[in-house]
């Protein structure tokens, strides 16, 4: 039975809320029309696919725990720092080179989750920024900001 006191069906509804809220911001993404390859909306509305029915799935079938650890959970600074670091690697898109705002990105996450390694914090997020860009660029033939 599904009861919103539950920590599951909280974390569910913000699950449900942020795919709604991410697939009506993706209709606004403009599309090239004459391209042959996946759209620029693609990917974020699968992700909002992924996150609204994520969402649906906890609130199906809620966990044990309380509604009062999971608030706990959420409001943990350190997640407020990585929900905040998200929000400002996706709004960065626009005006930062990919490959720089997905190293930037990895390396304070990385940091915050505590990875104190340098090597690690230098060569992890250099091989998922050059990776990803390469598989979006060339793989899905996706054009992302770049500077030159």
């Amino acid at each position: 039975m599904w009861r919103l006191s539950r920590a599951d069906g909280v974390l569910g509804l913000a699950a449900l809320a942020a795919g709604i809220v991410l697939a009506v911001l993706s209709a606004d993404i403009p599309v090239n029309l004459g391209v042959q390859t996946l759209s620029a909306r693609f990917f974020p509305r699968l992700l909002a696919l992924v996150l609204a029915l994520s969402g649906l799935v906890l609130l199906a079938a809620p966990g044990p725990r309380n509604a009062a650890e999971a608030a706990r959970a959420l409001l943990e600074r350190r997640r407020l720092l990585f929900a905040a670091a998200v929000a400002a690697y996706f709004l960065s898109f626009r005006y930062v080179d990919f490959r720089l705002g997905t190293f930037a990105f990895m390396a304070a996450t990385m940091w915050l989750f505590g990875s104190r390694r340098w090597l690690e914090l230098i060569l992890v997020p250099l091989a998922v920024s050059a990776g990803a860009f390469v598989l979006f660029r060339y793989g899905f033939t996706v054009l992302l900001p770049t500077w030159g």
